[in-house]
Order: C-alpha cells, then structure tokens, then sequence
C-alpha cells in the first residue's frame, strides 16, 4: 500500500477542467482527492480532521483565496494550504504565505512539482499532528507535577539553563536538574531538550500551565 493512501487532499478551484486534472493526477499518485468548486463546498464537505492538505486558487467565485485561507483558520481546518494562481500574482501569494499559507505554486503546474508540493505539505501536516498528539498525552500527565514543577518547566520551556531557573527562583541548579528529571519521567520523555522541544512545539502547554 503506498504511503499517499493516508492522505487527503482537496483541491479549491473554479476551473473544472483543472480542478479534475489535479484530482485525476493527485489519485493516480494513490492520495485521496477531492474537488471542490468554491469554498462554500468545501468548508460544507470536507472533513476537517482529515489528514492532507488543500490546495486553493487564489480568486475563487465565491470568495477570494485569501479570505478563504483565513476562514480555513477560522473554522478549524488545520492542514497546510497551497495557494495556486493563473494570473502570476507574486504579491497576493507572498501575503498568503505571510499569513500562514504554506506556499504557492502557478498555473500551469508543472506534474512532479504538484507531487512534491503534496508530499512536503502532506508530510509537515503529520508532524504537526503528531506534536499535538503528544502535547494530549503530556497534558494529561500535568496534574501529577507539583506547583514548584510546573513553575520549573515553564522556565524550561522557554529555554533557561538549570542554572539559570536556579537563579531565577532563588534555588540551587541541582535542586532545578532533580525537578527537571523527575518532570521528564512523569511526562514519559528521555531528557531536558525533549521537555524544552514539546513546549516549544505545542504552545497550548502554557495555557494549560498558566491555567491551573
């Protein structure tokens, strides 16, 4: 079973005859495509926990890419989107990556260049997600950390040294290295970079913390 099987991919456009093509192409790779017209139907369709990305025309009939992007945002759509354009639209495109947009790519795509897209964009929508799984899994595990715990790792998180914390709270660095392994077993991970990592990554951690 090829890899591409996992993902799903939507494809945003007004253009039937290239919106089919993308479709056609991205399936014949083994992604699960589908098409849509106009962001209505997407937004009304697509499932948004799905594992993929999207790819959006930057002038849709019904809304423009831009503000369809901010709306994927809005309604909870997560995965990476692509924005295309058949009008060479560099300073539309750069805003839409400023905003968050994962890339663009210009019509007529070129086939293989449209498959890599997929690939990187399908492939940094799985790392995202498992980060967060993982942040579910840590945040579960906050209520066994005592206050002075969660007090350390916050200062950890945002990349203090032991000795750092140590001055920061008025203890000894090996004071701040004990409560620092004992915070990585209690949360199942191997060492201070993997707590420093997942509180980089996941930045719900803080107001998990700040909130109990």
């Amino acid at each position: 079973m090829s890899d591409n099987q996992r993902y799903t991919i939507a494809v945003v456009d007004d253009d039937e005859s290239f919106r089919e093509a993308v479709v056609w192409l991205l399936s014949s790779r083994s992604f699960n495509a589908a098409g849509y017209a106009d962001a209505s139907s997407f937004f009304a369709n697509h499932p948004v926990e799905a594992l993929g990305c999207a790819f959006m025309d930057l002038r849709l009939g019904d809304l423009s890419g831009l503000d369809a992007y901010r709306e994927t945002r809005e309604r909870g759509f997560d995965m990476p989107v692509v924005m295309i354009s058949a009008y060479g639209d560099i300073s539309t495109a750069v805003h839409a990556v400023q905003l968050g947009a994962f890339g663009w790519v210009e019509k007529p795509v070129r086939n293989e260049k449209l498959i890599e897209t997929a690939v990187s964009a399908c492939s940094a929508h799985e790392q995202t997600c498992k980060q967060y799984g993982r942040a579910a899994d840590y945040v579960r595990n906050f209520s066994l950390l005592t206050p002075r715990e969660r007090e350390i790792l916050m200062h950890l998180g945002k990349g203090a040294t032991a000795k750092e914390v140590g001055l920061e709270l008025e203890i000894s660095h090996r004071t701040v290295e004990t409560h620092r392994n004992q915070i990585a077993e209690k949360l199942g991970l191997k060492s201070a970079r993997d707590i420093a990592a997942a509180l980089f990554h996941t930045r719900h951690f803080y107001a998990e913390l700040t909130a109990t």
